[in-house]
């Protein structure tokens, strides 16, 4: 039988203990069997003499109401899979996340936790929505049900021959991540991994700000921005942390971050590279990289003022908006 329980509003901080039973002050969480059924049991045909039909021999499996699908992806957490509700009949992305793999990776269970309340408080066209969280006991198997995109800017660059799109396409989509980064700061998160990988796109070309695991919350009572920890991506980490700095802005760090991205989508390389993560963060930590002459204003002035060393400097979101 099903079961529910209330989830703790307050955020988990890196800190915290997990409870053993991972998720299990999640709510609504539901517990379940997944095992394979006949995918006829629920699909009814209707016969006659103009269909010719034969029952495929794979079963299909079901997840509480949802259908499993193909599979999308696979990172460091687990499979992404497409799955159909049968209740509204829209698709749906689903992440499946094993007990096993996540304490095998550094701070997995609390970065899973976090990104779960995180993305239920938060509702905005450019920020991907949770709909359910259903979790198998016996299994020890979480599913975070996610709406669906048809993928991301980063499979979409590595399909194009110069791994960079064409400006117009690149200024569509940088609006949008700005207006979803306008978004997570006036609610005080600070996302921390934004790059194209996290970037997604669904049918209709909205983007969607993805992936929560490293994000904070600042408290409601911040007297400002301040973060002391950076777990994103190396790439599109900025000098403050590169520099080994204690304490930064975390508003600055997506801004630093979102000017990577830009670089990568119209040049179709990075502004600072490295043979390692420590030659890596020397250059980053330098602050110096040259923008292809074939950048013109007002993109090149754009990515000086994203790009600066000095996080002081660097732009706002204010900026940002009045030079894109």
């Amino acid at each position: 039988m099903d079961r529910e329980f209330t989830l703790d509003e307050d955020f988990i901080s890196d800190e915290d203990e997990i409870n053993p039973g991972i998720f299990s002050d999640l709510q609504p969480v539901t517990w379940l069997n997944d095992d394979d059924i006949d995918v006829n049991t629920f699909f009814h045909r209707v016969d006659s003499d103009q269909i010719i039909y034969q029952t495929k021999k794979k079963r299909s499996k079901m997840i509480g109401k949802y259908v499993m699908g193909d599979l999308l992806g696979e990172g460091s957490y687990g499979k992404v899979k497409e799955m159909l509700d049968s209740e509204t009949l829209c698709r749906r992305a689903v992440k499946i996340l094993k007990k096993r793999k996540l304490r095998r990776i550094p701070n997995g269970e609390q970065n899973v936790q976090r990104e779960i309340k995180l993305l239920r408080l938060l509702k905005h066209k450019n920020v991907i929505s949770l709909v359910d969280v259903l979790y198998n006991e016996e299994k020890q198997k979480m599913y975070m049900v996610l709406e669906y995109c048809v993928g991301g800017l980063q499979d979409m660059l590595e399909s194009t021959p110069l791994n960079k799109f064409p400006l117009w396409q690149a200024h569509g989509y940088f609006c949008q991540l700005v207006d979803g980064l306008e978004y997570l700061h006036s609610k005080g998160i600070i996302h921390k991994d934004i790059k194209p990988g996290n970037l997604l796109l669904t049918l209709d070309g909205t983007l969607k700000i993805s992936d929560f695991g490293v994000a904070e919350a600042l408290d409601l009572f911040a007297e400002d921005d301040t973060c002391t920890s950076g777990q994103g991506s190396p790439a599109f980490q900025p000098p403050e942390i590169a520099n080994g700095h204690e304490k930064f802005s975390g508003f600055k760090v997506d801004i630093w971050s979102s000017g990577v991205t830009l670089y990568n989508i119209t040049t179709g390389v990075y502004p600072f590279e490295g043979d390692n993560i420590y030659r890596l963060f020397e250059n980053i930590g330098k602050g110096q990289f040259t923008i292809p002459d074939e950048i013109e204003n007002p993109l090149r002035s754009l990515l000086e003022g994203m790009l600066q060393k000095d996080s002081e400097k660097r732009y706002s979101l204010l900026q940002i908006r009045q030079n894109a």
